[in-house]
């Protein structure tokens, strides 16, 4: 420990080891309490997935029910037909509505986390001086550095909030802390929400396509994202129930990180 650091500063960074390196990462974000932000979040998530299992507990009782009593008169088969289809038909917008919610709250809270995360790197260090020359972020003023939205190269700067904390954990050597696969998380779950948000539940034909070949490819995993089809085409996608457990144990996995990178760091 460096001898200059005063006493205060050295009984703070010694408490450090008494808590978990979860607990520690969350103390570190002052105000903004990402906690109980998570809560909320989880929350409605497992409310709008009981929704979900209802409406399709709804259309297997009309499916078992139409085909239950063949002596049932035309009209009545018929009418339980109507509601059958109307429920399928509500099923693709009340997963495309609760997969706009799960996104709508896991990117803000994964951009609001990375930001707290460098704004409190930055607190502790002071300065970027442990940066080398050939880091293209070196020559940003210290605002600029320190933000993640934006990624740098010789050219200059340019907004890309993926690349930009990729760059930027490495810069700082949070990278070697954080959990194996964080970018092809955070580049699927950017890339869907700007889908959903700029282009709501049913994007332009040519936007389907262009999304379902990532898919397809594997650039994006299959199992992350489920679709519905207009005949043998691409309609509307739909976050997986894995995807967004996979966010919540990556957001957990970064704190995690993040306090052991602290402890590291400036202990």
């Amino acid at each position: 420990m460096n001898d200059n650091r005063s006493k205060e500063s050295a009984d703070q960074d010694s408490s450090w080891f008494d808590v978990s390196n979860r607990d520690l990462a969350l103390g570190l974000f002052g105000e903004h309490d990402l906690e109980a932000q998570l809560l909320a979040i989880t929350g409605l998530l497992s409310r709008n997935q009981q929704d979900d299992e209802a409406l399709e507990a709804k259309i297997k009782q009309l499916d078992k029910d139409a085909r239950a009593d063949a002596r049932r008169s035309a009209m009545y088969w018929l009418q339980l037909e109507d509601e059958w289809l109307d429920s399928l038909h509500h099923s693709v917008f009340q997963d495309a509505a609760h997969s706009m919610a799960a996104v709508g709250m896991l990117a803000p809270f994964v951009e609001s986390l990375f930001v707290s995360i460098f704004h409190a790197i930055r607190e502790y260090k002071k300065n970027n001086s442990n940066s080398s020359r050939d880091d293209p972020r070196i020559a940003a003023s210290d605002n600029e550095f320190w933000d993640p939205h934006y990624v740098f190269d010789p050219k200059g700067r340019r907004p890309d909030i993926v690349a930009g904390i990729e760059q930027l954990t490495r810069t700082t050597g949070l990278a070697e802390f954080l959990p194996c696969g964080y970018v092809k998380v955070l580049s699927a779950l950017f890339a869907y929400r700007n889908k959903m948000f700029h282009l709501g539940f049913e994007w332009p034909v040519e936007e389907r396509i262009k999304f379902d070949r990532r898919v397809q490819s594997g650039e994006l995993p299959a199992k992350w994202f489920r679709k519905a089809t207009s005949g043998e085409n691409p309609w509307i996608f739909y976050m997986s129930e894995d995807f967004i457990l996979h966010c919540l144990n990556t957001i957990d996995e970064v704190l995690d990180g993040v306090g052991a990178y602290m402890k590291k760091q400036f202990a």
